[in-house]
């Protein structure tokens, strides 16, 4: 497995992590004040942290279990699989910011059609890892 391949699974699972944690804080959130939550600072800046530290963390134990994968320098196969997985997330992302557009041109909630954004980076981070994985799996 290339260290491409060792870091789509590990910031998949970490982005996966975080985003069903920053969806369930929100959530949590949203009940308590009977409406769609603001977006908060704290929230963010603690989505961000935990995501940047597990990924300093991960990273660094990929790296000294295998330090000959760790020089990530791409060949034409890395480059082709990272290039069609980030065009079709893409698509992911391009989704969930139109669809939260029109939530709020119909509902004008702006705090959801945030939540809406941050939820569309989120899927769309992860949809590129798990079709990096793919891509990998399959030999394109």
């Amino acid at each position: 497995m290339s260290f491409h391949e060792k870091s789509a699974w590990i910031m998949g699972l970490l982005i996966s992590l975080t985003g069903v944690w920053y969806v369930s804080r929100v959530w949590k959130m949203s009940q308590a004040l009977g409406e769609t939550a603001p977006p908060t600072l704290g929230l963010i800046g603690g989505a961000t942290i935990m995501l940047v530290v597990g990924a300093i963390i991960s990273h660094t134990i990929i790296a000294s279990i295998s330090p000959e994968d760790a020089d990530d320098t791409e060949d034409e196969r890395d480059k082709q699989v990272l290039r069609r997985a980030g065009n079709i997330s893409g698509y992911v992302l391009g989704f969930g910011i139109f669809a939260g557009l029109w939530h709020y041109y119909i509902n004008s909630d702006g705090n959801l059609l945030f939540h809406i954004a941050v939820g569309s980076l989120i899927a769309s981070q992860v949809a590129e890892y798990v079709l990096t994985i793919l891509f990998y799996r399959r030999g394109t």
